[in-house]
């Protein structure tokens, strides 16, 4: 008795999914096909040795054209230390703190940013920096290190593309290890 409680539920449910499943053809949409390879040369070229074959055009894409250079590096160096000095500014009142700021943090740090209080903020001087540090390959992620009155600090920034500004993602003292 109990099997065949269980057994209607399990059949139902293999005959949905069945009827779901459909054709492999009935949801797909006509795309054009790359040219076939007309020689074992032209096959080999056009497979990345994972059993498929892939078409020059999908093969070179890599995302957007972003590259390290001596204007990336002024530009962000330039954004870093602005923000830098806008944010140990412990005298000023919360909204004109935010407000001044605001247009250099990336989206998702103004919701933290929102709640900070400058007042609790313990430097008001940066004594040295940026410097400037980040992974070789990457080009659109950067720490800048500062030195304050009140000591080390740290600031992430980033960018999306080439052209686009750096905004910061991140600002915190150094803790000691």
């Amino acid at each position: 008795m109990r099997r065949t409680a269980l057994a209607l539920p399990l059949l139902a449910t293999a005959v949905l999914l069945t009827a779901c499943a459909g054709s492999p053809t009935a949801h797909t949409t006509t795309t054009a096909a790359a040219p076939a390879p007309t020689s074992t040369a032209e096959a080999e070229a056009n497979s990345a040795g994972d059993g498929h074959e892939h078409d020059e055009a999908s093969e070179h894409y890599h995302g957007p054209n972003v590259t390290w250079d001596a204007a990336a590096e002024a530009k962000v160096k330039e954004t870093a230390a602005k923000a830098m000095a806008l944010f140990g500014r412990p005298a000023v009142e919360e909204t004109t703190w935010f407000k001044d700021l605001e247009p250099m943090l990336a989206t998702e740090y103004k919701e933290d940013a929102r709640y900070i209080d400058p007042a609790r903020v313990p430097f008001s001087t940066v004594t040295d920096g940026p410097a400037i540090s980040r992974e070789a390959q990457n080009p659109m992620t950067v720490t800048a290190s500062f030195d304050t009155n009140a000591g080390p600090w740290t600031m992430m920034l980033h960018r999306i593309g080439q052209d686009d500004p750096w905004l910061v993602t991140s600002i915190s003292p150094v803790t000691p290890q």
